[in-house]
Protein backbone atom coordinates (compact mmCIF):
# COMPACT_ATOMS: atom_id res chain seq x y z
CA UNK A 1 0.00 0.00 0.00
CA UNK A 2 1.22 3.47 -0.91
CA UNK A 3 -0.29 6.83 0.09
CA UNK A 4 0.35 10.06 -1.83
CA UNK A 5 -0.75 13.27 -0.08
CA UNK A 6 -3.42 15.18 -2.04
CA UNK A 7 -2.67 18.67 -0.67
CA UNK A 8 -0.78 20.45 2.07
CA UNK A 9 -3.82 20.48 4.35
CA UNK A 10 -5.39 17.04 4.05
CA UNK A 11 -6.14 14.05 1.86
CA UNK A 12 -4.35 10.89 0.78
CA UNK A 13 -4.49 8.93 -2.49
CA UNK A 14 -4.14 5.21 -1.76
CA UNK A 15 -2.92 2.58 -4.24
CA UNK A 16 -1.77 -1.03 -3.98
CA UNK A 17 -4.60 -2.36 -1.83
CA UNK A 18 -7.65 -4.58 -2.47
CA UNK A 19 -10.56 -3.75 -0.16
CA UNK A 20 -12.21 -7.07 -1.03
CA UNK A 21 -9.22 -8.95 0.45
CA UNK A 22 -8.10 -6.76 3.34
CA UNK A 23 -6.46 -8.28 6.41
CA UNK A 24 -6.49 -6.76 9.88
CA UNK A 25 -3.08 -5.17 9.43
CA UNK A 26 -4.17 -3.48 6.22
CA UNK A 27 -7.32 -2.17 7.85
CA UNK A 28 -5.37 -0.77 10.83
CA UNK A 29 -3.04 1.00 8.40
CA UNK A 30 -6.07 2.55 6.65
CA UNK A 31 -7.54 3.57 10.00
CA UNK A 32 -4.35 5.38 10.99
CA UNK A 33 -4.18 6.99 7.56
CA UNK A 34 -7.75 8.29 7.81
CA UNK A 35 -7.01 9.89 11.18
CA UNK A 36 -3.90 11.49 9.68
CA UNK A 37 -5.28 12.63 6.31
CA UNK A 38 -9.01 13.09 6.96
CA UNK A 39 -10.02 11.73 3.55
CA UNK A 40 -8.64 8.72 1.65
CA UNK A 41 -9.11 8.26 -2.09
CA UNK A 42 -8.58 4.52 -2.69
CA UNK A 43 -8.02 3.67 -6.35
CA UNK A 44 -8.75 0.59 -8.44
CA UNK A 45 -11.47 -1.14 -6.37
CA UNK A 46 -13.48 -3.75 -8.29
CA UNK A 47 -15.71 -4.78 -5.38
CA UNK A 48 -19.29 -5.98 -5.10
CA UNK A 49 -21.99 -4.28 -2.98
CA UNK A 50 -21.57 -7.04 -0.38
CA UNK A 51 -17.82 -6.40 -0.23
CA UNK A 52 -18.38 -2.66 0.13
CA UNK A 53 -20.81 -3.31 2.99
CA UNK A 54 -18.33 -5.68 4.67
CA UNK A 55 -15.59 -3.04 4.42
CA UNK A 56 -17.92 -0.41 5.87
CA UNK A 57 -18.78 -2.62 8.84
CA UNK A 58 -15.11 -2.79 9.82
CA UNK A 59 -15.39 0.91 10.70
CA UNK A 60 -18.56 0.57 12.75
CA UNK A 61 -22.30 0.21 12.53
CA UNK A 62 -23.85 1.42 9.27
CA UNK A 63 -25.92 4.58 9.56
CA UNK A 64 -29.32 4.52 7.86
CA UNK A 65 -30.16 7.84 6.20
CA UNK A 66 -33.59 8.81 7.53
CA UNK A 67 -34.85 10.27 4.23
CA UNK A 68 -33.19 8.53 1.25
CA UNK A 69 -34.13 5.25 -0.42
CA UNK A 70 -31.53 2.50 -0.87
CA UNK A 71 -30.12 0.12 -3.50
CA UNK A 72 -32.54 -2.79 -4.14
CA UNK A 73 -31.36 -5.83 -2.21
CA UNK A 74 -28.75 -3.81 -0.30
CA UNK A 75 -30.47 -1.48 2.16
CA UNK A 76 -27.11 -0.31 3.54
CA UNK A 77 -26.21 1.42 0.23
CA UNK A 78 -27.71 4.60 -1.20
CA UNK A 79 -27.35 4.75 -4.99
CA UNK A 80 -26.93 8.36 -6.12
CA UNK A 81 -27.63 8.76 -9.84
CA UNK A 82 -27.48 11.86 -12.03
CA UNK A 83 -28.70 11.44 -15.60
CA UNK A 84 -27.57 13.60 -18.55
CA UNK A 85 -29.46 16.88 -18.64
CA UNK A 86 -30.34 16.88 -14.95
CA UNK A 87 -29.14 19.54 -12.56
CA UNK A 88 -28.58 17.34 -9.55
CA UNK A 89 -27.88 19.49 -6.50
CA UNK A 90 -27.27 16.59 -4.11
CA UNK A 91 -24.34 17.64 -1.94
CA UNK A 92 -23.66 20.73 -4.07
CA UNK A 93 -22.95 22.94 -1.06
CA UNK A 94 -20.36 22.77 1.71
CA UNK A 95 -21.55 20.42 4.44
CA UNK A 96 -20.66 17.64 6.85
CA UNK A 97 -22.91 14.58 6.67
CA UNK A 98 -25.72 14.03 9.16
CA UNK A 99 -25.07 17.12 11.30
CA UNK A 100 -28.87 17.44 11.41
CA UNK A 101 -29.11 14.27 13.54
CA UNK A 102 -28.45 14.10 17.31
CA UNK A 103 -25.65 11.54 16.75
CA UNK A 104 -24.13 12.32 13.34
CA UNK A 105 -22.19 9.98 11.09
CA UNK A 106 -18.55 9.21 11.82
CA UNK A 107 -17.54 8.57 8.21
CA UNK A 108 -18.96 8.44 4.71
CA UNK A 109 -17.74 6.36 1.77
CA UNK A 110 -18.57 6.71 -1.91
CA UNK A 111 -17.72 4.12 -4.56
CA UNK A 112 -17.66 5.43 -8.13
CA UNK A 113 -19.61 3.14 -10.46
CA UNK A 114 -19.98 5.49 -13.44
CA UNK A 115 -18.32 8.89 -13.89
CA UNK A 116 -18.29 11.65 -16.53
CA UNK A 117 -15.21 11.96 -18.77
CA UNK A 118 -14.35 15.19 -16.97
CA UNK A 119 -15.86 17.02 -14.00
CA UNK A 120 -17.87 15.75 -11.07
CA UNK A 121 -15.00 16.15 -8.60
CA UNK A 122 -15.50 16.48 -4.84
CA UNK A 123 -13.80 19.14 -2.71
CA UNK A 124 -12.94 18.65 0.97
CA UNK A 125 -11.87 21.19 3.59
CA UNK A 126 -10.04 20.61 6.87
CA UNK A 127 -11.82 21.96 9.95
CA UNK A 128 -8.80 21.32 12.19
CA UNK A 129 -6.86 23.87 10.16
CA UNK A 130 -9.81 26.26 10.10
CA UNK A 131 -10.06 26.21 13.90
CA UNK A 132 -6.31 26.56 14.38
CA UNK A 133 -6.26 29.66 12.14
CA UNK A 134 -8.83 31.57 14.22
CA UNK A 135 -7.72 34.35 16.54
CA UNK A 136 -7.60 33.59 20.26
CA UNK A 137 -10.62 35.83 20.83
CA UNK A 138 -12.69 34.05 18.20
CA UNK A 139 -11.66 30.66 19.61
CA UNK A 140 -12.95 31.72 23.04
CA UNK A 141 -16.26 32.87 21.55
CA UNK A 142 -16.66 29.76 19.39
CA UNK A 143 -16.05 27.44 22.34
CA UNK A 144 -19.13 28.88 24.08
CA UNK A 145 -21.51 28.46 21.11
CA UNK A 146 -23.69 25.58 19.93
CA UNK A 147 -25.33 25.26 16.52
CA UNK A 148 -29.04 24.66 15.83
CA UNK A 149 -29.25 22.35 12.80
CA UNK A 150 -32.41 21.46 10.89
CA UNK A 151 -32.76 19.33 7.74
CA UNK A 152 -34.73 20.88 4.86
CA UNK A 153 -36.58 17.87 3.48
CA UNK A 154 -38.53 19.87 0.91
CA UNK A 155 -35.31 21.27 -0.58
CA UNK A 156 -33.85 17.78 -0.91
CA UNK A 157 -37.09 16.54 -2.44
CA UNK A 158 -36.61 19.03 -5.29
CA UNK A 159 -32.81 18.62 -5.46
CA UNK A 160 -32.41 14.88 -5.33
CA UNK A 161 -34.86 13.27 -7.70
CA UNK A 162 -32.64 10.29 -8.47
CA UNK A 163 -31.79 9.64 -4.83
CA UNK A 164 -35.49 8.91 -4.27
CA UNK A 165 -36.13 11.05 -1.22
CA UNK A 166 -38.57 9.20 1.00
CA UNK A 167 -38.96 11.76 3.76
CA UNK A 168 -42.32 11.68 5.53
CA UNK A 169 -44.33 14.83 5.81
CA UNK A 170 -43.71 15.08 9.55
CA UNK A 171 -41.37 17.97 10.45
CA UNK A 172 -37.67 17.22 10.85
CA UNK A 173 -36.30 17.37 14.38
CA UNK A 174 -33.49 19.85 15.13
CA UNK A 175 -30.08 18.78 16.41
CA UNK A 176 -27.86 20.88 18.69
CA UNK A 177 -24.06 20.48 18.46
CA UNK A 178 -21.04 22.37 19.82
CA UNK A 179 -19.53 24.79 17.32
CA UNK A 180 -16.08 23.55 18.40
CA UNK A 181 -16.10 19.77 18.37
CA UNK A 182 -13.36 17.63 19.90
CA UNK A 183 -12.43 14.64 17.78
CA UNK A 184 -13.07 11.51 19.88
CA UNK A 185 -9.98 9.66 18.62
CA UNK A 186 -7.35 12.38 18.18
CA UNK A 187 -8.51 14.86 20.82
CA UNK A 188 -8.05 17.76 18.38
CA UNK A 189 -10.61 20.59 18.20
CA UNK A 190 -12.34 21.38 14.91
CA UNK A 191 -15.03 23.80 13.83
CA UNK A 192 -18.29 21.93 13.28
CA UNK A 193 -21.05 23.49 11.20
CA UNK A 194 -22.79 23.52 7.82
CA UNK A 195 -23.92 26.40 5.67
CA UNK A 196 -27.25 28.09 6.60
CA UNK A 197 -29.29 25.54 4.65
CA UNK A 198 -28.82 23.27 7.69
CA UNK A 199 -27.01 25.27 10.40
CA UNK A 200 -29.84 27.75 10.80
CA UNK A 201 -28.59 29.66 13.84
CA UNK A 202 -26.74 29.40 17.13
CA UNK A 203 -28.63 27.92 20.06
CA UNK A 204 -30.27 30.68 22.07
CA UNK A 205 -29.88 33.25 19.25
CA UNK A 206 -32.03 34.33 16.32
CA UNK A 207 -31.23 33.59 12.69
CA UNK A 208 -30.61 37.30 12.05
CA UNK A 209 -28.16 37.48 14.95
CA UNK A 210 -26.42 34.27 13.93
CA UNK A 211 -26.13 34.69 10.17
CA UNK A 212 -23.15 37.12 10.03
CA UNK A 213 -20.98 34.81 12.13
CA UNK A 214 -22.12 31.67 10.29
CA UNK A 215 -21.30 33.36 6.96
CA UNK A 216 -17.88 34.43 8.25
CA UNK A 217 -17.05 30.96 9.56
CA UNK A 218 -18.17 29.24 6.33
CA UNK A 219 -16.01 31.59 4.26
CA UNK A 220 -13.12 31.05 6.68
CA UNK A 221 -13.48 27.24 6.72
CA UNK A 222 -13.43 26.98 2.94
CA UNK A 223 -10.31 29.02 2.29
CA UNK A 224 -8.33 27.36 -0.53
CA UNK A 225 -5.33 26.52 1.64
CA UNK A 226 -7.52 24.26 3.82
CA UNK A 227 -8.86 22.19 0.91
CA UNK A 228 -8.09 19.24 -1.34
CA UNK A 229 -9.79 17.86 -4.46
CA UNK A 230 -10.72 14.25 -5.32
CA UNK A 231 -10.93 13.44 -9.03
CA UNK A 232 -13.07 10.37 -9.53
CA UNK A 233 -12.50 7.31 -11.72
CA UNK A 234 -14.56 4.14 -11.96
CA UNK A 235 -13.51 1.93 -9.04
CA UNK A 236 -12.39 4.80 -6.80
CA UNK A 237 -13.66 4.43 -3.23
CA UNK A 238 -13.29 7.55 -1.12
CA UNK A 239 -13.85 7.52 2.63
CA UNK A 240 -13.84 10.66 4.76
CA UNK A 241 -14.03 11.61 8.43
CA UNK A 242 -17.11 13.79 9.01
CA UNK A 243 -15.81 14.71 12.46
CA UNK A 244 -13.12 16.98 11.02
CA UNK A 245 -14.08 18.12 7.54
CA UNK A 246 -16.75 19.38 5.16
CA UNK A 247 -17.16 18.49 1.50
CA UNK A 248 -18.75 19.86 -1.67
CA UNK A 249 -19.83 17.92 -4.79
CA UNK A 250 -19.22 19.87 -8.00
CA UNK A 251 -22.12 19.92 -10.47
CA UNK A 252 -20.14 20.71 -13.63
CA UNK A 253 -21.03 17.78 -15.91
CA UNK A 254 -24.55 18.57 -17.24
CA UNK A 255 -24.39 16.25 -20.27
CA UNK A 256 -23.10 13.08 -18.61
CA UNK A 257 -24.25 10.33 -16.25
CA UNK A 258 -22.74 9.77 -12.80
CA UNK A 259 -23.50 6.87 -10.42
CA UNK A 260 -22.17 6.57 -6.86
CA UNK A 261 -22.77 3.98 -4.12
CA UNK A 262 -22.78 5.64 -0.71
CA UNK A 263 -22.56 4.21 2.82
CA UNK A 264 -22.32 6.20 6.04
CA UNK A 265 -20.94 4.90 9.35
CA UNK A 266 -22.57 5.72 12.67
CA UNK A 267 -20.72 8.04 14.99
CA UNK A 268 -20.80 9.00 18.65
CA UNK A 269 -22.39 12.00 20.43
CA UNK A 270 -20.57 15.25 19.81
CA UNK A 271 -18.36 16.63 22.59
CA UNK A 272 -17.47 20.31 22.80
CA UNK A 273 -14.19 21.87 23.84
CA UNK A 274 -15.50 22.99 27.22
CA UNK A 275 -16.97 19.52 27.91
CA UNK A 276 -13.66 17.88 27.02
CA UNK A 277 -11.74 20.20 29.34
CA UNK A 278 -14.06 19.41 32.25
CA UNK A 279 -13.81 15.66 31.57
CA UNK A 280 -10.02 15.88 31.48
Amino acid sequence: MEIQQLSGALGGEVTGIDLGDLDDGGFEALHRALLEHGVLCIRGQDITPDEQIAFARRWGEIHDHPYLATLPGHPEIIEIVKEPGERNRFGAHWHTDQIFTPVPAMATMLLAKEVPPVGGDTLFTDLYSAYDALSDGMKRLAARLATFNLYNKQADRSRVMKAKVTAPETPAEPAIHPLVRVHPETGRPALYLNDPRVTRRFDGMTEAESRPLIDFLMAHCTRPEFTCRVRWAVGTLTIWDNRRLMHLALDDYPDHRRVMHRITIKGTPTVGLEQARVAA
